[in-house]
């Protein structure tokens, strides 16, 4: 028990650490920008993959590529990170990182580079903003619409990037991903309809119970309401779109940024649910660091729907 409480306790002040480093390094114009901000479906509408730019021919080939998009607040240059399997016709599993993740593919390595799977084509996507420490926290969320483009472009990248394989003979696709990777994957499906299995990574769509429960955290004030908030970034209603058995959920039983009481509910077994959500007994930082159980929960998925 002992072991226990310190184990849980450890996972928790980790947590609260990196939570209050993002806390204080949110931009003030962030929360000045909600009244004017667009919708997500207008920024989402307005985002494309620059066809002249990008090299979409190369796309299913190994290594890096660069994809430029054009997007609301300008021209963005992204990055994939692709490690195709030797079948052209193996199914496709597209990952994302977290939120400040650097670099973009660190996780991706570490769950993807292992012969269980070998078998498949598996593809890094990077968001804008995501080219340095600082970035993503001082340009991607400078305003509601930065934040709205790092998803946008990361579901436009997706959309190309399945588009390609799948001209060279892929027929099952999966997303998955870690934290804002994993809200990132619930989009991609909700707004889709185009994957076999959806597998999101200590994350949920709630992205504003996120935000709600960090200011409540390290009593930030807000000049926004909680309604204001959750109108923005509760993406619910898009995970409401996916089949609710392609869903295959990890939490983590101490995960403050994510939490258990305030998350698992949304994933909770149900007659159209035919599953509850898995957990493991981690925090949300200890949880992303033992890739060897993220790996296993993506391997399970995937046994379940694509191989």
């Amino acid at each position: 028990m002992w072991t226990f409480a310190l184990n849980k306790t450890v996972a928790e002040n980790i947590d609260k650490f990196v939570l209050y480093t993002l806390n204080r390094r949110l931009p003030d114009s962030f929360e000045t920008s909600y009244r004017e901000a667009p919708t997500f479906e207008t920024v989402l509408a307005q985002t494309r993959v620059n066809g002249r730019k990008t090299a979409v021919y190369s796309i299913t080939a190994p290594g890096e590529h660069f994809i430029w998009l054009d997007t609301t607040v300008g021209e963005l240059r992204c990055r994939i990170h692709v490690r195709p399997a030797v079948d052209p016709a193996a199914p496709l599993v597209m990952f994302h990182h977290g939120f400040n993740e650097m670099p973009y593919d660190l996780s991706w390595k570490r769950i993807f580079y292992h012969p269980d799977l070998s078998h498949i084509h598996a593809v890094a996507v990077q968001a804008p903003f995501h080219e340095s420490y600082m970035q993503p926290t001082a340009e991607g969320l400078a305003t509601v619409q930065n934040a709205y483009q790092m998803f946008a472009c990361s579901l436009r990248m997706m959309e190309q990037v399945q588009s390609c394989f799948e001209m060279e003979g892929v027929v099952d696709t999966a997303v998955t991903g870690v934290s804002w990777g994993g809200t990132t994957s619930l989009l991609y499906e909700g707004v889709f309809q185009r994957t076999k299995a959806v597998i999101p990574l200590l994350s949920s769509p709630n992205l504003a119970q996120v935000m709600w429960d960090i200011a409540r955290l390290f009593d930030r004030p807000l000049t926004v309401s909680q309604q204001e908030i959750f109108r923005a970034f509760d993406f619910t209603s898009y995970y409401e779109r996916c089949d609710p058995d392609k869903v295959f959920p990890l939490l983590g039983e101490h995960d403050r940024f994510f939490r258990l009481e305030h998350h698992g509910d949304l994933f909770a077994a149900s007659p159209l649910r035919e599953r509850p959500y898995t957990t493991i007994p981690d925090g949300h930082i200890t949880g992303h660091m033992k890739v060897a159980g993220l790996r296993q929960h993506i391997l399970d998925a995937l046994a379940q729907t694509i191989v």
